[in-house]
Parts: C-alpha cells; sequence; structure tokens
C-alpha cells in the first residue's frame, strides 16, 4: 500500500495554490465561441476565485456520455482516512506505476485557471508571486479524478518536471494546457495523452502577489 503514495512525498509544495477568476459564464462562452457544448448541471456557480487551496472546492470538467461536463469537486485525493492527501501527482510515477496508469487511463480532469501562485526565496524570506499566461485569459491543468464509495469526487492536479521560467522558483511546475489541448487530453488514448503532459514550452509571466 505505501506504494501508492511514494509519488507524493516531494511533491506536496508544487501549485499549493492558484486562481480561477473569470465566472463559469466566461467559460461557457468561451467553450460556445469555439463550438463545444459545455454542460453545468447545477445551480450554485459560485465559489472561491483566489488563492484557491487544497481540500477546498474547486471547478473541474469531465468528459461523460460524450459530454463535456463542468463539476464542483474537492481539491486533493485521499484514499482512507489514514493516507496523505494527494493534491498533486508526478506524471513520471503516472507512466511508470500500474495504480496511478490505470487511474490516468480512466479517471481523467481537467481545471481551468487563470493563475497559480508560487513562493520564491529572497534574502531571508519567501515572496508570494502570481504565475501566468500573457497571452491567453484562461488556462487548463490536467488531473486525476477519484470518486469515493460515498460518490464523492476528488482531484489532483498533475504536474512535470519545470521549464526553464519555473525552475527560478521550484523544481517542479503543473502540466499547462490550452482550451483545444485540454479537450484532447480528456478524450485521446493514453500514450497520446503522456506525450502532452510535458513542461510548457510558451511564454510566462510572474507578478508579486498579494496575498
Amino acid at each position: 500500500m505505501l506504494l501508492k503514495y511514494e509519488i507524493y512525498k516531494r511533491d506536496n509544495v508544487m501549485c499549493g495554490r492558484f486562481e480561477t477568476v473569470l465566472s463559469v459564464q466566461s467559460l461557457f462562452t468561451l467553450f460556445k465561441e469555439n463550438d463545444i457544448d459545455l454542460k453545468i448541471p447545477f445551480k450554485d456557480a459560485t465559489g472561491k476565485t483566489e488563492n484557491i487551496a487544497p481540500t477546498e472546492k474547486i471547478f473541474s470538467i469531465n468528459y461523460s456520455n460524450k459530454n463535456f461536463i463542468l463539476s464542483r469537486t474537492n481539491w486533493g485525493i485521499k484514499f482512507s482516512d489514514g493516507s496523505p492527501l494527494i493534491f498533486n501527482s508526478r506524471i513520471e510515477t503516472i507512466k511508470t506505476k500500474n495504480f496511478w496508469g490505470n487511474l490516468f487511463d480512466k479517471n481523467r480532469a481537467l481545471v481551468p485557471m487563470t493563475g497559480f501562485y508560487e513562493w520564491k526565496k529572497e534574502k531571508y524570506k519567501k515572496i508570494p508571486y502570481r504565475i501566468y499566461l500573457p497571452d491567453e485569459k484562461i488556462f487548463f491543468v490536467p488531473a486525476l479524478s477519484y470518486t469515493d464509495r460515498n460518490k464523492d469526487t476528488f482531484t489532483s492536479l498533475i504536474t512535470t518536471t519545470p521549464n526553464a521560467f519555473i525552475r527560478q522558483v521550484h523544481h517542479r511546475m503543473p502540466v499547462i494546457l490550452k482550451l483545444k489541448e485540454g479537450l484532447n487530453y480528456l478524450v485521446a488514448d493514453k500514450e497520446t495523452i503522456f506525450n502532452m503532459c510535458i513542461p510548457y514550452k510558451g511564454e510566462m509571466q510572474m507578478d508579486l502577489a498579494d496575498i
């Protein structure tokens, strides 16, 4: 059983806070502009938009019965009361461990973000920064989805090695996809999406964060 959790021993500090400041209606409109129908099966579309932390409710997109569905889920997977909270998942171990590979193959999700936070060590303290894509209002982070016996759904973000930009603040980064890449992540075969889970190659920016 310990093998299940070894993936997370050093990774839990990466992407521990993020934001999604675009409204659900804006997300729905973005999909509509790209001729994609996004199902929203709940009335209460409110939620925390900034400095979102593990264990809090987040939005995620799943693909089921040929529909893209926006859901409310819990950030962080716990397989039992005694297991650690798993809010980030390393793509390297997903590729090599059968348990995580099967979960990745059958239980994928996509988390919309407008930015995430990282703390950079400067002299004697750590300073929070907001990291975002200057050419995209929103991006999508692939994730694993897990539903327990009580039908509660939990989500863990997928991380990879850092690109040159992120390397200055951390040794890991979330996988980042644009809209059409993200939708392909939900529907393509496992080998195809393995090749998508790589360090982001586009431009990124970082500003001081007031959190």
